[in-house]
Protein backbone atom coordinates (compact mmCIF):
# COMPACT_ATOMS: atom_id res chain seq x y z
CA UNK A 1 0.00 0.00 0.00
CA UNK A 2 2.92 2.38 0.59
CA UNK A 3 3.78 2.03 -3.12
CA UNK A 4 0.25 3.11 -4.06
CA UNK A 5 0.51 6.13 -1.78
CA UNK A 6 3.89 7.11 -3.22
CA UNK A 7 2.69 6.59 -6.80
CA UNK A 8 -0.35 8.76 -6.11
CA UNK A 9 1.75 11.68 -4.85
CA UNK A 10 4.38 11.46 -7.59
CA UNK A 11 1.93 10.98 -10.46
CA UNK A 12 -0.17 13.95 -9.35
CA UNK A 13 2.64 16.43 -8.68
CA UNK A 14 6.26 15.46 -9.33
CA UNK A 15 6.04 13.67 -12.67
CA UNK A 16 3.95 16.37 -14.39
CA UNK A 17 6.28 19.07 -13.04
CA UNK A 18 9.41 17.30 -14.23
CA UNK A 19 7.90 16.68 -17.68
CA UNK A 20 6.68 20.24 -18.17
CA UNK A 21 8.87 22.09 -20.71
CA UNK A 22 8.38 25.51 -19.11
CA UNK A 23 9.42 24.62 -15.57
CA UNK A 24 12.92 25.97 -14.86
CA UNK A 25 15.92 23.78 -14.09
CA UNK A 26 16.10 25.29 -10.61
CA UNK A 27 12.54 24.23 -9.82
CA UNK A 28 13.00 20.80 -11.40
CA UNK A 29 16.06 20.29 -9.22
CA UNK A 30 13.98 21.01 -6.11
CA UNK A 31 11.15 18.76 -7.34
CA UNK A 32 13.64 15.96 -8.02
CA UNK A 33 14.96 16.19 -4.46
CA UNK A 34 11.45 16.00 -3.06
CA UNK A 35 10.66 13.06 -5.34
CA UNK A 36 13.62 11.16 -3.92
CA UNK A 37 12.41 11.94 -0.40
CA UNK A 38 8.88 10.71 -1.17
CA UNK A 39 10.30 7.48 -2.64
CA UNK A 40 12.30 6.85 0.53
CA UNK A 41 9.31 6.31 2.82
CA UNK A 42 8.55 2.76 3.90
CA UNK A 43 5.32 3.30 5.82
CA UNK A 44 2.26 5.37 4.96
CA UNK A 45 2.03 6.90 8.43
CA UNK A 46 5.54 8.33 8.05
CA UNK A 47 4.67 9.72 4.62
CA UNK A 48 1.53 11.32 6.10
CA UNK A 49 3.62 13.05 8.79
CA UNK A 50 5.86 14.47 6.06
CA UNK A 51 2.86 15.53 3.98
CA UNK A 52 1.44 17.47 6.93
CA UNK A 53 3.84 20.28 6.06
CA UNK A 54 1.75 20.84 2.94
CA UNK A 55 -1.58 21.16 4.73
CA UNK A 56 -1.61 24.93 4.18
CA UNK A 57 -0.49 27.30 1.45
CA UNK A 58 3.19 28.15 2.08
CA UNK A 59 4.16 31.52 3.47
CA UNK A 60 5.75 34.15 1.30
CA UNK A 61 9.45 33.41 0.87
CA UNK A 62 8.96 29.65 1.05
CA UNK A 63 6.64 29.40 -1.92
CA UNK A 64 8.96 29.32 -4.93
CA UNK A 65 8.03 25.79 -6.04
CA UNK A 66 4.38 26.32 -5.16
CA UNK A 67 4.09 29.50 -7.25
CA UNK A 68 6.03 28.05 -10.17
CA UNK A 69 3.76 25.01 -10.42
CA UNK A 70 0.54 26.99 -9.91
CA UNK A 71 1.57 29.50 -12.60
CA UNK A 72 1.77 26.64 -15.10
CA UNK A 73 -1.55 25.13 -14.05
CA UNK A 74 0.08 22.19 -12.29
CA UNK A 75 -0.99 20.56 -9.04
CA UNK A 76 1.03 21.05 -5.86
CA UNK A 77 1.34 18.96 -2.72
CA UNK A 78 -0.96 21.47 -1.06
CA UNK A 79 -3.61 20.76 -3.72
CA UNK A 80 -3.54 16.98 -3.31
CA UNK A 81 -3.17 16.90 0.49
CA UNK A 82 -6.94 16.56 1.21
CA UNK A 83 -7.34 13.76 -1.35
CA UNK A 84 -4.23 12.01 -0.03
CA UNK A 85 -5.74 12.02 3.47
CA UNK A 86 -9.06 10.71 2.23
CA UNK A 87 -7.58 7.89 0.13
CA UNK A 88 -5.10 6.56 2.68
CA UNK A 89 -6.38 7.61 6.11
CA UNK A 90 -7.03 4.03 7.29
CA UNK A 91 -3.27 3.34 7.00
CA UNK A 92 -1.98 6.37 8.89
CA UNK A 93 -1.39 4.34 12.08
CA UNK A 94 1.33 2.39 10.26
CA UNK A 95 4.37 4.37 11.36
CA UNK A 96 7.99 3.55 12.14
CA UNK A 97 8.68 3.11 15.85
CA UNK A 98 11.90 2.88 17.83
CA UNK A 99 11.64 -0.90 18.07
CA UNK A 100 11.86 -1.13 14.26
CA UNK A 101 15.57 -0.28 14.48
CA UNK A 102 17.46 -3.54 14.99
CA UNK A 103 21.10 -3.83 16.00
CA UNK A 104 23.24 -5.14 13.14
CA UNK A 105 20.84 -4.12 10.38
CA UNK A 106 21.63 -1.58 7.68
CA UNK A 107 19.67 1.64 7.19
CA UNK A 108 19.96 4.72 5.01
CA UNK A 109 20.23 8.37 5.93
CA UNK A 110 16.72 8.67 4.52
CA UNK A 111 15.42 6.08 7.01
CA UNK A 112 17.02 7.94 9.90
CA UNK A 113 15.97 11.47 8.96
CA UNK A 114 12.44 10.32 8.08
CA UNK A 115 12.06 8.69 11.50
CA UNK A 116 13.51 11.76 13.21
CA UNK A 117 11.06 13.91 11.19
CA UNK A 118 13.97 16.19 10.45
CA UNK A 119 14.32 15.56 6.69
CA UNK A 120 17.95 16.70 6.53
CA UNK A 121 20.22 13.82 5.52
CA UNK A 122 23.39 15.86 6.05
CA UNK A 123 23.14 15.93 9.83
CA UNK A 124 25.12 13.64 12.11
CA UNK A 125 22.96 13.93 15.24
CA UNK A 126 19.18 13.52 15.43
CA UNK A 127 17.11 14.17 18.54
CA UNK A 128 14.21 11.71 18.40
CA UNK A 129 11.09 13.32 19.81
CA UNK A 130 12.66 16.77 20.03
CA UNK A 131 14.28 18.41 23.03
CA UNK A 132 11.05 18.64 25.03
CA UNK A 133 10.15 14.95 24.65
CA UNK A 134 13.46 13.25 23.95
CA UNK A 135 13.05 9.50 23.39
CA UNK A 136 16.44 8.66 21.89
CA UNK A 137 19.45 10.19 20.14
CA UNK A 138 20.60 8.83 16.77
CA UNK A 139 24.16 9.58 15.70
CA UNK A 140 25.75 8.74 12.35
CA UNK A 141 29.46 8.10 12.84
CA UNK A 142 32.09 8.08 10.13
CA UNK A 143 35.38 6.44 11.05
CA UNK A 144 37.83 8.21 8.76
CA UNK A 145 41.20 9.85 9.04
CA UNK A 146 41.28 13.59 9.61
CA UNK A 147 42.01 16.25 12.15
CA UNK A 148 38.99 15.35 14.26
CA UNK A 149 38.57 11.67 13.48
CA UNK A 150 36.07 9.53 15.37
CA UNK A 151 37.53 6.19 16.39
CA UNK A 152 37.06 3.11 18.51
CA UNK A 153 38.88 3.33 21.83
CA UNK A 154 37.88 -0.29 22.29
CA UNK A 155 36.74 -2.05 19.14
CA UNK A 156 32.94 -2.03 18.74
CA UNK A 157 32.43 -1.18 22.41
CA UNK A 158 33.89 2.20 23.43
CA UNK A 159 33.65 5.07 20.95
CA UNK A 160 35.48 8.38 20.71
CA UNK A 161 32.96 10.73 19.11
CA UNK A 162 33.75 14.39 18.48
CA UNK A 163 31.39 17.17 19.51
CA UNK A 164 29.38 18.90 16.86
CA UNK A 165 31.36 22.06 16.08
CA UNK A 166 30.88 25.31 14.23
CA UNK A 167 33.99 26.89 12.74
CA UNK A 168 36.06 24.63 15.03
CA UNK A 169 34.21 25.86 18.12
CA UNK A 170 33.33 22.79 20.22
CA UNK A 171 30.71 24.13 22.60
CA UNK A 172 28.86 21.95 25.08
CA UNK A 173 26.00 24.46 24.90
CA UNK A 174 25.17 23.53 21.32
CA UNK A 175 21.82 21.76 21.44
CA UNK A 176 22.94 18.39 20.06
CA UNK A 177 26.06 18.24 22.24
CA UNK A 178 24.13 19.17 25.36
CA UNK A 179 21.50 16.53 24.60
CA UNK A 180 24.18 13.81 24.52
CA UNK A 181 25.77 15.17 27.70
CA UNK A 182 22.40 15.25 29.48
CA UNK A 183 21.81 11.53 28.93
CA UNK A 184 23.99 10.90 31.98
CA UNK A 185 21.01 12.12 34.00
CA UNK A 186 18.10 11.12 31.75
CA UNK A 187 19.30 7.68 30.55
CA UNK A 188 18.03 8.49 27.06
CA UNK A 189 19.56 5.81 24.77
CA UNK A 190 22.12 6.82 22.15
CA UNK A 191 21.81 4.79 18.93
CA UNK A 192 25.13 4.61 17.11
CA UNK A 193 25.05 4.06 13.34
CA UNK A 194 28.41 3.46 11.68
CA UNK A 195 28.24 5.15 8.27
CA UNK A 196 30.05 3.69 5.27
CA UNK A 197 29.20 5.29 1.94
CA UNK A 198 25.39 5.42 1.91
CA UNK A 199 24.98 2.56 4.39
CA UNK A 200 24.38 3.14 8.09
CA UNK A 201 24.74 0.02 10.22
CA UNK A 202 23.21 0.18 13.69
CA UNK A 203 26.18 -0.76 15.84
CA UNK A 204 24.29 -0.70 19.12
CA UNK A 205 22.88 1.45 21.88
CA UNK A 206 25.44 3.45 23.86
CA UNK A 207 25.63 5.61 26.96
CA UNK A 208 27.59 8.73 27.87
CA UNK A 209 30.69 8.04 29.98
CA UNK A 210 32.57 11.35 29.91
CA UNK A 211 33.74 14.11 27.61
CA UNK A 212 37.32 15.19 27.09
CA UNK A 213 38.85 18.52 26.07
CA UNK A 214 42.12 18.41 24.14
CA UNK A 215 44.92 20.99 24.23
CA UNK A 216 43.64 22.52 20.96
CA UNK A 217 40.22 23.03 22.66
CA UNK A 218 38.55 20.32 20.60
CA UNK A 219 36.18 18.12 22.60
CA UNK A 220 34.89 14.58 22.24
CA UNK A 221 32.52 12.20 23.96
CA UNK A 222 33.43 8.79 25.28
CA UNK A 223 30.43 6.57 24.60
CA UNK A 224 30.16 3.00 25.86
CA UNK A 225 27.96 0.28 24.43
CA UNK A 226 25.18 -0.98 26.68
CA UNK A 227 25.59 -4.72 27.10
CA UNK A 228 22.06 -5.63 28.08
CA UNK A 229 20.14 -3.48 25.65
CA UNK A 230 17.36 -6.04 25.29
CA UNK A 231 16.42 -5.74 28.96
CA UNK A 232 16.15 -1.95 28.63
CA UNK A 233 14.28 -1.79 25.37
CA UNK A 234 11.97 -4.81 25.31
CA UNK A 235 8.31 -4.22 24.65
CA UNK A 236 5.96 -4.21 27.58
CA UNK A 237 3.06 -6.61 27.28
CA UNK A 238 0.66 -3.67 26.97
CA UNK A 239 2.72 -2.11 24.17
CA UNK A 240 2.71 -5.42 22.32
CA UNK A 241 -1.06 -5.89 22.75
CA UNK A 242 -1.73 -2.31 21.63
CA UNK A 243 0.47 -2.75 18.57
CA UNK A 244 -1.21 -6.04 17.67
CA UNK A 245 -4.68 -4.51 18.10
CA UNK A 246 -3.72 -1.61 15.83
CA UNK A 247 -2.47 -3.97 13.13
CA UNK A 248 -5.58 -6.17 13.36
CA UNK A 249 -7.80 -3.12 12.86
CA UNK A 250 -5.65 -2.07 9.92
CA UNK A 251 -5.96 -5.57 8.41
CA UNK A 252 -9.74 -5.45 8.82
CA UNK A 253 -9.92 -2.28 6.76
CA UNK A 254 -8.24 -3.90 3.74
CA UNK A 255 -10.17 -6.01 1.25
CA UNK A 256 -10.24 -9.77 1.70
CA UNK A 257 -8.35 -10.61 -1.49
CA UNK A 258 -5.39 -8.42 -0.48
CA UNK A 259 -5.36 -10.02 2.96
CA UNK A 260 -5.44 -13.54 1.46
CA UNK A 261 -2.58 -12.62 -0.86
CA UNK A 262 -0.49 -11.46 2.12
CA UNK A 263 -1.29 -14.70 3.92
CA UNK A 264 0.04 -16.71 0.97
CA UNK A 265 3.38 -14.95 1.29
CA UNK A 266 3.50 -14.81 5.08
CA UNK A 267 5.83 -17.01 7.14
CA UNK A 268 3.93 -19.74 9.00
CA UNK A 269 6.36 -19.71 11.89
CA UNK A 270 5.99 -16.51 13.95
CA UNK A 271 8.87 -14.24 14.83
CA UNK A 272 9.92 -14.16 18.46
CA UNK A 273 9.69 -10.83 20.28
CA UNK A 274 10.87 -10.24 23.81
CA UNK A 275 8.10 -8.85 26.01
CA UNK A 276 8.55 -7.64 29.56
CA UNK A 277 5.68 -7.40 32.01
CA UNK A 278 5.27 -5.14 35.01
CA UNK A 279 4.14 -7.38 37.87
CA UNK A 280 2.92 -6.50 41.34
CA UNK A 281 4.27 -8.44 44.31
CA UNK A 282 0.99 -9.72 45.69
CA UNK A 283 0.55 -10.57 49.35
CA UNK A 284 0.10 -14.38 49.64
CA UNK A 285 -1.85 -13.92 52.87
CA UNK A 286 -4.53 -11.97 51.00
CA UNK A 287 -4.87 -14.80 48.47
CA UNK A 288 -5.04 -17.47 51.16
CA UNK A 289 -7.55 -15.51 53.24
CA UNK A 290 -9.88 -14.85 50.29
CA UNK A 291 -9.82 -18.50 49.22
CA UNK A 292 -10.62 -19.56 52.76
CA UNK A 293 -13.47 -17.05 52.91
CA UNK A 294 -14.91 -18.31 49.62
CA UNK A 295 -14.80 -21.88 50.97
CA UNK A 296 -14.90 -23.47 47.52
CA UNK A 297 -17.74 -21.31 46.13
CA UNK A 298 -17.51 -18.46 43.63
CA UNK A 299 -18.26 -15.21 45.44
CA UNK A 300 -20.00 -13.83 42.35
CA UNK A 301 -22.27 -16.56 40.96
CA UNK A 302 -22.34 -18.50 44.26
CA UNK A 303 -21.76 -21.78 42.40
CA UNK A 304 -19.30 -24.42 43.58
CA UNK A 305 -15.84 -24.28 42.00
CA UNK A 306 -16.06 -26.13 38.65
CA UNK A 307 -13.06 -28.41 39.30
CA UNK A 308 -10.27 -29.26 41.72
CA UNK A 309 -6.61 -28.34 41.47
CA UNK A 310 -4.65 -31.33 40.20
CA UNK A 311 -1.71 -30.69 42.50
CA UNK A 312 -3.57 -30.65 45.82
CA UNK A 313 -7.27 -31.34 45.23
CA UNK A 314 -8.44 -27.92 46.50
CA UNK A 315 -11.34 -26.10 44.77
CA UNK A 316 -10.12 -24.03 41.80
CA UNK A 317 -10.97 -20.36 42.30
CA UNK A 318 -9.06 -17.29 41.14
CA UNK A 319 -8.48 -14.26 43.35
CA UNK A 320 -9.54 -11.06 41.58
CA UNK A 321 -8.97 -7.45 42.68
CA UNK A 322 -12.20 -5.45 42.40
CA UNK A 323 -10.23 -2.25 41.80
CA UNK A 324 -7.19 -3.36 39.74
CA UNK A 325 -3.77 -2.87 41.30
CA UNK A 326 -2.71 -1.02 38.15
CA UNK A 327 -5.45 1.52 38.84
CA UNK A 328 -4.38 2.11 42.44
CA UNK A 329 -6.44 -0.65 44.03
CA UNK A 330 -5.34 -2.12 47.37
CA UNK A 331 -3.91 -5.60 47.76
CA UNK A 332 -6.32 -6.35 50.59
CA UNK A 333 -9.06 -8.86 51.38
CA UNK A 334 -11.60 -6.03 51.22
CA UNK A 335 -10.61 -5.38 47.58
CA UNK A 336 -10.43 -9.03 46.54
CA UNK A 337 -12.92 -11.78 45.71
CA UNK A 338 -12.62 -15.46 44.87
CA UNK A 339 -14.10 -16.16 41.42
CA UNK A 340 -14.65 -19.14 39.18
CA UNK A 341 -12.86 -18.88 35.78
CA UNK A 342 -16.07 -17.82 33.98
CA UNK A 343 -16.84 -15.00 36.40
CA UNK A 344 -13.19 -13.94 36.47
CA UNK A 345 -13.15 -13.63 32.69
CA UNK A 346 -16.44 -11.72 32.80
CA UNK A 347 -14.98 -9.32 35.38
CA UNK A 348 -12.12 -8.49 33.01
CA UNK A 349 -13.79 -8.58 29.62
CA UNK A 350 -17.53 -8.24 30.29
Amino acid sequence: MIKKAIDFVLSEVDVPALNHPEISKEIKYKVTNTKVRINSFRKIGDLKIYMNRFSDVPKSGNDLVYKSLKNKGLKTYEDIYPEFKEKFQCYFDDITVLNDFVIGKTYTSWDISNFARDYDNRKGIYLIGGTSNLKAIFIKVTLENGKYANEWLEENRVLKYYFKNRANKFKLEYQDNFAIYSTKETDVPIYVFIKKDTRCVLQGVFKYVQHVEEADESKWFELEKINHYQTIHALTNQEYENDLDRKVKQSQTTNGSARKERLKQAARKPEVVEVVTTQYKRNPDVIAEVLERANGYCEECKQEAPFKRAKDGTPYLEVHHVIPLAQGGEDSIENAVGLCPNCHRKAHYG
